[in-house]
C-alpha cells in the first residue's frame, strides 16, 4: 500500500512539474522578444520608446515609469496573460501615443468588428487594448487552415520587424 501511495504522489508531482500553461497562438508566433504595454492599454514595441527622442535623457524625460513582469502571472487574474510567454515590459508615458482600437483595425481590413486579433502571433484576449500605430511593422490577414485551427479570418499584427521575429 505504501508503494502505491508513493507512486501516486510521484505521479501527481511530476504532472504538476511538467505541466505548462497553454498560450493561444498561431504557428508562426514570435519566439524571442517581450511584449510592450504602454499606459496600461496600448500595445507597442521598443521603436515607440526610441521615437520619444534622440538621446537617453530626452527619452527618460518622457517616461513616468517602467516595469518588467518578473513572474508568470495567474491566467485567471489578468487579461494580458496570453502576451506573457516572452515577458512584458510596462511603460507609462507622459504623452499617450496615437493608437487604434481593435474594432477600427478589423473594420479597416473588412473583417468582423468584434473579430479576434493576434499580436506577434499571440491572441489578444481582451478588447480593452489598443495598438500603437508607430508599433505596427506589418499587418497580415490570416486565413483559417488545418495548421492554425482558426474558424474565421483574423488579423495578426506584427510589432517586430521580420529579422527579429524568430530565433535562429
Amino acid at each position: 500500500m505504501r508503494k502505491i501511495l508513493i507512486l501516486i504522489l510521484m505521479l501527481l508531482v511530476s504532472i504538476n512539474i511538467f505541466s505548462q500553461e497553454d498560450y493561444i497562438k498561431l504557428p508562426q508566433a514570435k519566439t524571442q522578444k517581450p511584449s510592450f504595454i504602454f499606459n496600461q492599454n496600448i500595445i507597442g514595441n521598443e521603436y515607440l520608446i526610441k521615437s520619444l527622442g534622440t538621446s537617453e535623457d530626452e527619452i527618460k524625460s518622457k517616461i513616468n515609469e517602467m516595469s518588467i513582469l518578473k513572474e508568470l502571472p495567474n491566467k485567471e487574474l489578468i487579461d494580458y496573460y496570453n502576451l506573457t510567454e516572452q515577458g512584458i515590459l510596462f511603460v507609462d508615458l507622459k504623452k499617450i501615443p496615437e493608437s487604434k482600437n481593435q474594432s477600427e483595425l478589423n473594420q479597416f481590413f473588412g473583417l468582423k468588428k468584434k473579430g479576434k486579433i493576434y499580436i506577434d502571433g499571440y491572441l489578444l484576449e481582451s478588447e480593452k487594448y489598443n495598438i500603437a500605430l508607430i508599433g505596427i511593422t506589418e499587418i497580415e490577414i490570416v486565413e483559417p487552415d488545418s495548421a492554425n485551427g482558426l474558424k474565421s479570418r483574423v488579423l495578426n499584427i506584427w510589432t517586430l520587424p521580420k529579422n527579429e521575429r524568430y530565433r535562429e
